[in-house]
């Protein structure tokens, strides 16, 4: 399907071949996610995708045998670390493909300056289109698999977040709690956390700090938001709970937000532009006694945490079925304590379809305590 998008896309723009080389869109685009892609900058890795030929990718030698266990395109060429610069490769490529002239589409956003410089130094013929974006696109419809593997990632990760929060105790540290969020994520079916922020009384508002050795007070909110890595994709969800005897500040404002939540979940239709997401929750906020401040709403999930559409002002891509997007809200209440909800959906045709376990309780959870689910 990706392949026949691309061929569309290629025409319209008038291109002979489309090189897919961010981590991203290689993965898209190949089907194989190569770790050291973003681990080791300068491992890079192509996909080239011709107008009128077949496909082919070009990996560092020692990521040969697991691209070839994961990719559909059965022609990989490799290149020897620190004894080929990649770019002299992707060079030799497109011009044997006789692209060395051709009129290419490139990730142009993610390319180095340095990388892009060696590769017009060995080309100087090429042109370049930016498709970057024309290729993210194709992502942002997931097929039905993709969707269910989504959604297991989902709801590990929630399930591993209840358990541990049940778990928890008046006088845990920060990192006790994440850590138990952590072994469940993994025990879900999880090759790895992917990131684990949780952050506890006058810390909440460190948007994506790092857990500390802070211990759990009476009446204080703990804040998290937590992600693993199933196979070519992620998950990312964020939850606010309270270390008990909630003030009715906190139980205030937690309702509040978790009613705009719901609220944007249930906007969430094929056609709706995304950027009315975005604007619906601005105009909620005040009317529920919120400040609003949020520079987006949610996002699309996929092998890139922020995919497009994004849920932000500006953004009018219609929604359209088999989107699958994370519905976030968050808010700084009167004593500068930080609130975050977050939720996994598909787009169907007539709705939202929730991939997590279930939206948070309409009431601030306390640690200790089980959610029904």
């Amino acid at each position: 399907r990706a392949i026949l998008h691309l061929d569309t896309g290629m025409a319209r723009l008038g291109l002979d071949a489309v090189v897919a080389l961010s981590p991203e869109n290689f993965t898209g685009v190949s089907g194989a996610k190569i770790d050291t892609m973003t681990l080791i900058r300068s491992r890079q890795a192509f996909a080239i995708l011709p107008a009128r030929a077949e496909p082919e990718l070009t990996v560092c030698a020692i990521e040969r045998t697991w691209t070839a266990s994961q990719s559909w395109i059965a022609t990989i060429h490799t290149y020897r670390e620190f004894v080929q610069h990649p770019m002299d490769v992707l060079a030799e490529r497109l011009t044997a493909l006789g692209l060395g002239a051709a009129r290419i589409g490139i990730d142009a956003d993610f390319l180095p300056l340095a990388s892009h410089q060696r590769l017009m130094q060995a080309l100087p013929g090429l042109t370049r289109v930016d498709t970057a974006h024309e290729v993210a696109a194709i992502r942002a419809i997931k097929t039905p698999a993709q969707v269910a593997l989504l959604e297991h990632a989902a709801r590990g990760t929630h399930r591993a977040a209840l358990d541990a929060m049940q778990a928890s105790r008046l006088g845990d540290s920060e990192i006790a709690m994440v850590k138990r969020i952590g072994d469940g994520i993994v025990a879900n079916g999880a090759e790895r956390p992917f990131f684990l922020y949780l952050l506890t009384g006058d810390r909440t508002t460190v948007s994506h700090g790092l857990p500390s050795d802070r211990r759990l007070r009476e009446s204080e909110i703990i804040r998290f938001d937590v992600g693993g890595i199933y196979g070519p994709f992620m998950s990312d969800f964020a939850r606010t709970y309270s270390s008990g005897s909630p003030t009715a500040l906190q139980r205030r404002t937690y309702a509040a937000l978790r009613t705009i939540e719901e609220m944007a979940i249930e906007a969430v239709r094929p056609g709706v532009p995304a950027e009315a997401i975005w604007e619906l929750c601005r105009d909620a906020y005040p009317r529920h006694g919120l400040t609003f401040r949020m520079g987006l709403v949610g996002h699309s999930l996929g092998v890139e945490l922020h995919e497009a559409p994004v849920m932000r002002p500006g953004d009018r891509t219609p929604l359209a079925p088999g989107m699958v997007l994370n519905v976030e809200v968050s808010v700084t209440d009167e004593a500068d304590t930080y609130y975050h909800l977050e939720d996994l959906l598909v787009v169907t045709e007539t709705g939202p379809g929730r991939l997590t376990v279930g939206l948070a309780p309409r009431e601030v959870t306390c640690n200790g305590e089980s959610v029904a689910t």
